[in-house]
């Protein structure tokens, strides 16, 4: 659900891939970009702290666009491997590698 959402909002803003992974990896993300286009197509899986970074990036770049915010994993309940408000996924440790 939280892939869906990105990627309705990535495609709503018309924001190049690059540029959303560009930003995500500012925030410290460590997927490559083949590795994030996927993950938006439902195609692989991306670790709680991973999805919250890319949600927190596409926000980020989203913000002022008439676009529905991108929901954290502790927001969507019953989120797999969700880092918790605890943790709020702000850090990545282990991951898919770039």
């Amino acid at each position: 659900m939280q892939a869906r959402l990105a990627r309705h909002a990535v495609e709503r803003a018309e924001l190049e891939l690059t540029r959303v992974w560009w930003e995500y990896f500012q925030l410290g993300g460590e997927a490559g970009v083949l590795e994030v286009d996927a993950y938006l197509y439902g195609c692989m899986g991306l670790p709680a702290a991973h999805r919250n970074l890319l949600a927190r990036a596409v926000n980020g770049l989203v913000r002022g666009a008439p676009v529905a915010r991108v929901p954290f994993s502790w927001e969507i309940e019953g989120s797999p491997n969700d880092a918790g408000p605890q943790g709020r996924g702000s850090t990545p440790g282990t991951g898919p590698r770039a």
